[in-house]
């Protein structure tokens, strides 16, 4: 691991070292875990607990662990996109669809 550790390393845990028969935290979870928990992971809003169980899990899966990283990198994107005002005729249009 370099000096400098970016926000999405320190999030998925990759500043902590385990090895595979590391017992971190309550066990290991599994990929649909991950999957279903990781925009609470990404916001911080997971348990710590949980938090645990999806970091550990992302030292092991390379999967999960690509899939987050890529989620991570797209929220933290929008995040910092301009946004801009919508504008009364589309909010006009979309009132009107929700009375059909």
């Amino acid at each position: 691991m370099s000096a400098s550790v970016s926000w999405i390393d320190k999030l998925i845990g990759r500043d902590e070292i385990h090895s595979p028969d590391d017992p971190c935290g309550e066990g290991m979870g599994d990929c649909t875990e991950v999957h279903d928990n990781a925009s609470d992971f990404i916001d911080g809003e997971a348990t710590t607990k949980l938090t645990t169980r999806i970091r550990h899990h992302l030292g092991f899966c390379t999967n999960c662990n690509g899939w987050v990283t890529s989620l991570a990198q797209t929220v933290g994107l929008v995040r910092q996109s301009r946004q801009r005002p919508v504008p009364d005729s589309l909010l006009e249009k979309l009132k009107n669809l929700g009375g059909k």
